[in-house]
């Protein structure tokens, strides 16, 4: 099959805006569903993390089984249930139909991340394919602010409900794109879908640690936000304002590739925890517009350069098993996000960020176990 380089990557990064678009946009809409269906807000906060738990359930399943059934097939018609799901979730009248109608949407939207980076590792040579994973994660990034400006601006407008089908008809039109653009790949990795082959996996101590930082990356970015949402004492416009600010943050990820050449992996890995932490701490002490724009920038130009750092490390360790790793890397990261609402919920606004400062010294610090462990290695293979 023929096919055009620039058309598959540029729908693989809109597949990937529009899939983690869906992870955010009840950020803004607690109240107004709850209001809407009867139900208690933080009923809807718990809708949430379990559209994050299927989902995580999900980037789990669909990995190994892309290796059995082919990329592109699970690709392609993932984003097509996904788009029947996402709009039966319009239709939820009460607590129990919204979990239903959310779990089914975050599973089969599930199905793209981890096989869309494994599929660019099958379809792309390094220098695009490095190009094209940071264009993704920039995407998913993006996305994180993107999905809460999409959701309070329709559901202001027009209802909460035509949030979810608009989404539903965009992933109808990405389902019809991606059955004819995106070309069948030939899969490398190996065809053992047992839960065996992913427990080897954590069995290599550099990628159990490496899982345990991509833990806590979206539960700081998906907390940063929900924080923000719940405590911020300005204005709706200034909310959002804030919000945008973040994407000017999300292009970093572009230079994240530059930045592992020049610095290497670890050293561009405690770059962005740094950066992530030196973003929160000015919010113990000064508060007001622009304070929250600086450090919404900064906060998403962090979290650009850990993903794709991470998925890096992943990508050079797993060997054989890349889909799978991959997989768990999704897995472990939506994971982490889906306790983050759950957290805060319980948290005063100063608490919240000692716990995002304590999320990044978690992290800096299994990073130094990496680094050690790797160390440790590469002296016994002298």
């Amino acid at each position: 099959m023929k096919y055009s380089s620039l058309r598959v990557e540029t729908l693989l990064v809109t597949m990937g805006i529009f899939v983690a678009c869906n992870i955010y946009t009840l950020i803004p809409m607690y109240e107004a569903v709850a209001v809407s269906i009867s139900i208690r807000a933080e009923q809807v906060v718990l809708a949430g993390s379990i559209f994050t738990f299927c989902y995580a359930g999900g980037l789990f399943l669909f990995g190994g089984i892309s290796d059995v059934v082919g990329r592109k097939t699970v690709i392609v018609f993932g984003i097509g249930i996904s788009a029947l799901a996402t709009g039966a979730v319009a239709l939820s009248g009460d607590e129990w139909s919204l979990y239903l109608t959310r779990g089914l949407q975050g599973f089969f939207l599930g199905s793209f991340a981890p096989v869309a980076f494994a599929y660019c590792y099958e379809l792309f040579e390094s220098k695009k394919r490095t190009l094209l994973l940071a264009l993704i994660n920039s995407g998913f990034l993006a996305a994180g602010i993107l999905g809460q400006i999409i959701s309070s601006s329709l559901s202001g407008w027009f209802g909460w409900q035509t949030v979810f089908y608009f989404f539903a008809a965009v992933y109808g039109f990405l389902f019809l794109f991606g059955h004819s653009e995106l070309p069948v790949t030939v899969n490398t990795d190996k065809k053992d879908f047992s839960l065996a082959a992913y427990f080897s996996i954590l069995k290599n101590p550099s990628l159990f640690i490496c899982y345990g930082i991509v833990l806590l990356l979206l539960f700081t970015f998906v907390g940063y936000y929900d924080t923000l949402s719940r405590y911020y004492p300005g204005s709706s416009s200034e909310l959002l304002a804030i919000r945008s600010a973040g994407l000017l943050g999300a292009g970093l990820s572009l230079l994240t590739s530059h930045l592992i050449k020049q610095l290497g992996e670890m050293k561009t890995l405690f770059l962005g925890l740094l950066l992530g932490s030196m973003s929160v701490l000015p919010l113990f002490f000064f508060s007001g517009l622009i304070i929250n724009l600086l450090s919404s920038i900064t906060f998403v130009s962090a979290i650009s350069l850990l993903i794709p750092t991470i998925i890096t490390f992943i990508g050079n360790w797993a060997g054989g098993h890349r889909g799978k790793a991959l997989s768990l890397y999704s897995f472990f990261l939506l994971t982490g996000a889906s306790f983050a609402p759950l957290a805060i919920m319980v948290l005063s606004y100063k608490q919240a960020l000692l716990l995002l400062i304590g999320a990044f010294g978690i992290q800096a610090l299994l990073g130094v176990f990496m680094r050690v462990n790797n160390n440790m290695l590469e002296q016994h293979e002298k």
